[in-house]
């Protein structure tokens, strides 16, 4: 039997590779940006720090597709597939590794943050409120952002390889004309939730910018984070069984 961290590596390695193109193209795009700005005269301490916050949403979406797909077409490539490997260990090797690159992204960009907000610090803490109005306890808040960032990245995984295996094992037993209209139903259908977990994201992070500078209790969102895991460990163990007793490969 494969060992799972040789498959974790197998399995990372494209994943590592596609959002390293990702990290590049951004820093060409600030680098672009920036040396235009510095040629109308606007540039500044704090431009570098702009200019990467602005450009970051870009890759991170890409980038976060790029791994539903990667993930997506390790289940049906025979490649993969037939590595001697139970598929409980297989399914959970192909999610984590498309994580771990997602941390891998996610830490990146904090640097980068990190690195442009030093750099313009001078020029940007004048323009920072207070620090008496942030809430005293920031940790928590952050910590939850990130779990909830993480857990919502596996729950969207999660359900479009649900629905991704299901179309697979159904449409074996459909004339390839159905097939056709079956895979438009689940496009739809990926599209819709998609959309809707990103409408989650983006009321998610305006409620924390508010409970970070108000201190509101999180209790809610623990029990959200609880909620999303039971979801994705149910959706795994189907996923686990359609693999196991329906979907098959197809060749590369």
């Amino acid at each position: 039997m494969t060992k799972m961290s040789a498959l974790f590596k197998t399995m990372g390695w494209t994943k590592f590779r596609q959002i390293n193109q990702m990290i590049l193209l951004e820093l060409i795009a600030v680098a672009v940006t920036g040396i235009w700005t510095a040629i109308k005269g606007n540039f500044n301490l704090a431009t570098l720090f702009y200019l990467t916050a602005s450009w970051s949403m870009l890759p991170y979406v890409v980038g976060f597709i790029l791994l539903a797909v990667s993930t997506e077409k390790a289940y049906t490539a025979d490649t993969f597939r037939l590595i001697p490997i139970e598929e409980t260990r297989f399914y959970l090797m192909n999610l984590l590794s498309s994580l771990a690159t997602l941390v891998y992204f996610m830490v990146v960009q904090a640097v980068l943050y990190g690195l442009t907000f030093w750099l313009g610090w001078s020029r940007i803490s004048g323009m920072l409120p207070p620090m008496a109005t942030v809430g005293s306890n920031v940790v928590e808040p952050i910590i939850v952002m990130l779990l909830v960032s993480l857990m919502t990245a596996l729950l969207i995984w999660s359900t479009i390889s649900f629905v991704h295996l299901v179309t697979s094992a159904t449409s074996n037993f459909l004339p390839k004309f159905r097939q056709r209209a079956l895979n438009v139903v689940v496009y739809v259908i990926v599209i819709f939730i998609t959309i809707r977990v990103a409408g989650f994201i983006v009321h998610g992070v305006a409620w924390f910018a508010r409970i970070t500078f108000n201190g509101t209790d999180l209790g809610q969102f623990w029990l959200a984070l609880a909620a999303m895991a039971v979801v994705i460990l149910v959706e795994g163990a189907l996923n686990v069984f359609l693999l196991k007793r329906w979907v098959e490969t197809a060749a590369n």
